[in-house]
Formats: structure tokens, C-alpha cells, sequence
């Protein structure tokens, strides 16, 4: 009897009839893991994490290189672990040796820069037996004098770094101010830089921006897999993970608040900076990951009525979600719209700039959960649909996330049905992901493989029966073209789960369309949001039914305005405040309650 092994984040399956160790599993679904001894036990590179209770014994090599809190968690190596039934892998990003195509930069327009943190230069008299006031005193005296500000405060963290900073540097320091409070003390240096880091911390993909605080210019990014996606790959299996065990919902934040900082580590070293000179962080996510990160419950968020904790901006003291960066320094987070409508798509329509336009648009912010709004006049309408992991590779037959060897286009002949594909780096295929399988059903809807109600055509050269599920498929790349020694294919329920998908989509469209009277031939603008957004093809998406037929220069595909968004609260009170305004002028739609959802959602299924 046959198994799969499903490996995440990368979204690969793979299927045997035989014990196989994960190592071989995964070489043989073309993905690299590290291991240094080849695969002995003695290297330790190769960990990896079960998902779920796996009854095989513990190696000798195991035991060596795995702590006791990583075989707690589950953790074990790939070359020690035989499998002979399903089971669900987590590979860590330290354990792969391909990184993924994550698309995290966004299209950003010129905005005036006054951030919340400004940088000042103290200069101090040396206190002395005639002149005993405190070093805060002291301070506090000479910013009113030299700069005529007054009112300031500092809490206990800046206060113990004062006067150790004041006698290390003969009186001279930098501070930094938010507002009327002193969030860093430290040596003098030669300019007025300040940095600041501002994040956009999504279901599968988290984005992080190293920005100066000065310019506005991003210095650097860096992009990776949520490691939360070891709970589950869409924000319910995560709510539901926490709901089962309450230790999860603070493994979820820890994890991240790591990756985080370690994220942070690396972009400061690449640029001679040291983390405790951030000293403002800016966050978005969906309500899902907000409420996680800070902490709060989320059960309510699976239940009826869907409310989350607070809808309101909140600032938070840094160090008091574990984040290593200026003692003082907080993470301003954007606020949320609704239950499943986050701050991520506040920070979308904040970047794209479509709500203070004029025009009839729509923004698309397509992921896991794609947020829809339609902008006319001063209304803004907003919904969330489950449109699910699929257009990200996931319950796709040879489905992955975007890395080196994946299908991500794909053309067919018309007259003889040959199929030529693009991957990712001109690696040899290994899988499909998102935009190819977008590329491939259109294609295939284009050619007459698919007829008009997703249906393969037997009769079609390349179109087969598979022998053991019986389930028809249709042949994309041949084995011996692939790494994974077999037949690259997509299948019937491939195309089904497509269908759900953009079905999703379409039906929150058509539904928004509906609720503000409108057809989708008045739409002036649709702005295609996400990394997935970036690379599809938009006439393959109007082929396959997810977008209406409007002309192609009406789309604008602005890759990840959610971190351009952050990034904007980062750098500008003024954008901050206009994030607050969208979000309290922004009406939420509760999909379900749309009477004939069910039917709506099933037309816009079609092809």
C-alpha cells in the first residue's frame, strides 16, 4: 500500500510503496537538505521536524546531536527516520540548501519622510561636587535649553544605560526620541542615521525591511518561510493548534519573535550596524498572525461572529515581546479591520494608494487568505476569501512553493499538444508552483485539453488514466526530463482544487461587485497584490475565470504592498494616522451571510 510524505514549507509530496528514509524522500522530490556526512548520522545538519506522534525509535546519532527540547518538539534527522506511512515534515530554513523565490519588495511611490524618531547630539557638563544634579536632570535641562523641548521621559531600561553611556563617551552621546520619549542612548557617531525595521508577517512568508529613518530608503531586506507553518498551513489549522493545546499559541510567538531577531542580526551585520540600534519597529499581518504575535487569544476568531481582540494601532515596548533590538525602542502594529481582514490589507490600500483616487477599484491581495476591497468614492468595501494554499503549490498533485527546479511556465501547442515549460533558475523540473499551475490550466481550457467544465478530455494526446487511483491526468513534463524520477503531471482533482481556489476569488469579487452596484466593466483600476500576484500571468488569470475580461492595462501588479505599507507607518506620522483613517472607513462583508453564497461561489467556479 502506498504512503505519502507531504515536506513544508516547500509544499512537495511524495508518494512510496517502500520504507524510505525522509533524506531519500526528499533527494527524490528534488528537494536539498544538508548533510555534510552524506546521510551517516553524524553530521546532524539534516534535522527536520514530524508533525504529529511518529513511534520510530530515537538513533544513536539522534540523541547526540538533537537537545532534549528539540526531541520534545519533535525534531528529529531526516537520514535516521524510515517511514513506512503518511506523515508530515517541517523542514527548518537552516536545513535547506535551496532558498525560495519569496517576492517580497513591492512597488513604492515618493513620500515625505517624518518619522516618530528623531536623532539628537548631547553634549553634557561633567558633573562635579559642585554641581550634583542627576544624569536624567541633567539631560532633561539640556534638551530644553539647546533644543526647547520639554516634557520628555525615560523609562527604566534607558535610564540604566544613561549613565554608564555618559562616562564611557566623556559626556558626549547620541539619543533617540519617539515623540517626548528617550527610547536610545549611545556613543556619538558621525551623522544623524537612525534605522528602523518594519515587517510584514504573513501566513507562509514572513518580509523584513531595514530601513533609514532619515532618507526613508530601504538599506536592506530579507525574506523567509513563518516558521508557524510546522501548526498548520492556513490560519485556522493554526487557531485550531492553539485551541487544542494553549502551550502552542506561545510556541507559534516565540518561534517567530526568533526568527525575527535572527532576521534582524543578519541584516544589521551585513551593515555594520549592531541590533540595539533599531529603534522603531513597524508590523502588519492578517488578524490571524497579529493576534499571535502579541499574544492575544484567538478562538474567538474561529467562532461566530469572528471578533477580534481590538481593532484599534497598539505600540508595545519591543523587549516586552522578546524582540532584541534598542532597550527602548517599540513595534508600532497597524490596526485590523475584522476577524479575517488584517492589518496586512490596511497596509495594502495605505501602499496602493486606490482609496483616495477617484476611481472604481479594486485591490487583490492574493495569499492563503485573499483580502478583497472595492473603492468607490469615499466607500470602501472589504472581504476575505479562503481561496487556500493551492495557487502556493500546496494540494496540488506536483505542487511546491516557488525554488529552484519548479514549473513556472507553461505553454501548450495547439495543434500537437506539446508542452514546454520554464523553471525556476533552469533547474530541471522537481514540481509546479502557483503561476505555473495558473499557466497550465489556462493553457490547457486555451488548447481544448480541459473543456468548459474542467474536464479532461481523454481523447487528448497526453491525456491518461493513472493506473493505481485511478484519476485522469495530463502529462506536463516527461520523466526523464524531471529530478524526481517520474512523470511531472497535472491531475483531475489538481484542476478541482484550482477551481476552489479561484472560485474563492471571484466569488468575493462578483459579491462586492453586487453589494455596491456595480458591474466589473466599470472597474477603472485592479491592483494585484502579493507575491503570487507578482508573477502570474493576468490574461491566464482572465482565461481561467479568476478575473473579469476588462483590458489588460487596467491591472497593476504591485508585488508585496503589504511591507511597502509597513514601511510607509515606518517612515511617516502622517501615513501612520492615514492607516488608522482607512481602517475605521472600511466596511467589513461577512461572506457567509451573503444570501446564495453557495451559489454564488459555485458559478464563479466555472471556467
Amino acid at each position: 500500500m502506498s504512503f505519502e510524505i507531504n515536506f513544508e514549507p516547500i509544499g512537495r509530496r511524495y508518494k512510496s510503496e517502500r520504507p524510505i528514509t525522509l533524506l531519500d524522500a526528499a533527494r527524490r522530490s528534488g528537494i536539498g537538505i544538508r548533510t555534510v556526512c552524506g546521510g551517516k548520522q553524524t553530521c546532524g545538519k539534516c534535522r527536520v521536524k514530524l508533525l504529529g506522534e511518529h513511534p520510530a525509535p530515537l538513533a544513536e546519532g539522534e540523541r547526540k546531536h538533537l537537545s532534549s527540547r528539540e526531541i520534545e518538539e519533535g525534531y528529529r534527522l531526516a537520514c535516521a527516520v524510515t517511514v513506512t506511512n503518511h506523515v508530515d515534515v517541517y523542514i527548518p530554513p537552516s536545513s535547506l540548501t535551496e532558498k525560495q523565490k519569496l517576492g517580497i519588495m513591492g512597488q513604492e511611490s515618493y513620500i515625505e519622510v517624518d518619522p516618530l524618531i528623531k536623532k539628537l547630539k548631547v553634549s553634557l557638563e561633567e558633573a562635579t561636587l559642585d554641581d550634583v544634579r542627576s544624569d536624567e536632570r541633567r539631560l532633561k535641562e539640556f534638551l530644553l535649553a539647546e533644543y526647547g523641548l520639554g516634557g520628555i521621559s525615560a523609562d527604566m531600561e534607558i535610564l540604566k544605560a544613561l549613565t554608564p553611556a555618559l562616562r564611557h563617551n566623556r559626556w558626549k552621546v547620541d539619543i533617540a526620541l519617539r515623540d517626548k520619549e528617550i527610547v536610545f542612548v549611545g556613543p556619538p557617531s558621525g551623522g544623524e542615521t537612525a534605522h528602523g525595521v518594519s515587517v510584514d508577517l504573513g501566513t507562509t512568508k514572513i518580509a523584513l525591511y531595514l530601513v533609514d529613518l532619515v532618507s526613508g530608503e530601504t538599506i536592506d531586506a530579507d525574506g523567509f518561510i513563518n516558521p508557524q507553518i510546522a501548526y498548520g498551513e492556513d490560519v485556522m489549522s493554526r487557531i485550531m493548534s492553539a485551541m487544542t493545546d494553549p502551550q502552542n499559541a506561545l510556541r507559534m510567538q516565540e518561534e517567530v519573535v526568533s526568527t525575527l531577531n535572527k532576521s534582524i542580526e543578519d541584516l544589521c551585520h551585513r551593515n555594520d550596524l549592531s541590533p540595539e540600534e533599531i529603534l522603531e519597529m513597524t508590523l502588519v499581518g492578517n488578524t490571524a498572525m497579529h493576534h499571535l504575535f502579541l499574544g492575544f487569544p484567538t478562538r474567538q476568531l474561529a467562532l461566530s461572529p469572528f471578533v477580534p481582540v481590538t481593532d484599534e494601532p497598539i505600540d508595545i515596548k519591543a523587549r516586552d515581546l522578546g524582540l532584541k533590538i534598542s532597550p527602548g525602542a517599540y513595534v508600532h502594529v497597524l490596526p485590523v479591520i475584522a476577524g479575517f481582514v488584517g492589518a496586512d490589507h490596511v497596509a495594502m490600500l495605505l501602499a496602493s494608494g486606490i482609496v483616495d483616487q477617484g476611481e472604481k477599484a479594486m485591490g487583490i491581495d492574493i495569499g492563503t487568505n485573499t483580502e478583497i476591497a472595492l473603492v468607490i468614492d469615499d466607500k470602501i468595501v472589504s472581504c476575505s476569501t479562503a481561496s487556500g494554499p493551492a495557487f502556493e503549490g500546496a494540494h496540488i498533485r506536483y505542487g511546491m512553493r516557488a525554488a529552484a527546479g519548479a514549473i513556472e511556465r507553461v505553454t501548450i501547442d495547439p495543434q500537437t499538444y506539446e508542452v514546454k515549460v520554464m523553471t525556476i533558475e533552469d533547474k530541471p523540473p522537481v514540481g509546479i508552483c502557483g503561476s505555473g499551475v495558473l499557466d497550465a490550466i489556462a493553457e490547457m481550457l486555451k488548447t481544448g485539453v480541459l473543456d468548459e467544465r474542467g474536464k479532461l478530455v481523454r481523447e487528448i494526446p497526453g491525456v491518461r488514466r493513472d493506473k493505481e487511483s485511478g484519476i485522469y491526468e495530463f502529462i506536463l513534463v516527461l520523466q526523464d526530463r524531471t529530478e524526481i524520477e517520474e512523470d511531472i503531471v497535472i491531475t483531475q482533482k489538481d484542476v478541482v482544487a484550482i477551481q476552489l481556489a479561484k472560485g474563492a476569488i471571484r466569488a468575493g469579487m462578483n459579491i462586492l461587485l453586487d453589494q455596491m452596484k456595480i458591474g466589473p466593466e466599470e472597474l477603472e483600476k485592479v491592483i494585484i497584490a502579493g507575491a503570487f500576484g507578482l508573477y502570474i500571468d493576468p490574461l491566464n488569470a482572465i482565461e481561467i475565470g479568476m478575473f473579469p475580461q476588462l483590458p489588460l492595462d487596467r491591472f497593476l501588479q504591485v508585488g508585496n504592498a503589504a511591507g511597502v505599507g509597513a514601511k510607509m507607518a515606518l517612515i511617516s506620522r502622517k501615513h501612520r494616522q492615514k492607516a488608522v483613517e482607512i481602517a475605521r472607513r472600511t466596511n467589513y462583508l461577512e461572506l457567509t451571510v451573503v444570501p446564495d453564497f453557495a451559489g454564488k461561489f459555485a458559478y464563479a467556479m466555472q471556467f
